[in-house]
């Protein structure tokens, strides 16, 4: 039952997250898209804290849930189904992109560090990122639905 229950709030805060990151790719992004440079460095210095203190718990916990549930199901006697495996894999997918890409990304708008000129062509690239992003939470989110929609709560 705990492995049920373990499944259920993975799967629930990976929605979550996944519906928050889609608010962002649709409403902010285009957004920061069409400010002027001064304007997006403006807006990044006022918000840019706010939303990584409203994102980073988020990002935290989709990681650690399905990995907790991940490594649940390896201990128990149960067979790990692939599905299990495939949330596991691609919410460490997810989660590594802010190292790969974002941190720098995000450092760089808030230092200011990129030029007014180079602004626009690296938020294309952050918003492609982000899609990316997107895509490995959504399978994430997928396979926790399944995999709930196998278990038989009783």
């Amino acid at each position: 039952m705990a492995q049920k229950i373990l499944l259920l709030l993975s799967t629930c805060t990976l929605g979550v997250f996944l519906g928050s990151q889609l608010a962002e790719a649709v409403l902010i992004v285009p957004y920061w898209k069409e400010l002027s440079s001064d304007g997006f460095f403006m807006f990044y210095e006022a918000y840019g804290t706010k939303l990584y203190h409203f994102y980073a718990p988020l990002t935290i916990a989709s990681t650690i849930l399905p990995t907790i549930i991940f490594f649940f199901s390896l201990l128990s006697k149960s067979k790990t189904d692939v599905l299990m495996w495939l949330m596991f894999i691609f919410s460490l997918l997810f989660f590594s992109t802010f190292f790969i890409y974002f941190k720098e990304a995000n450092l760089s708008f808030a230092e200011r560090s990129i030029s007014n000129e180079a602004l626009q062509n690296e938020l294309i690239k952050w918003g492609n990122w982000h899609w990316i992003r997107v895509f490995c939470e959504a399978i994430a989110f997928v396979c926790g639905l399944i995999l709930l929609l196998k278990a038989k709560f009783k």
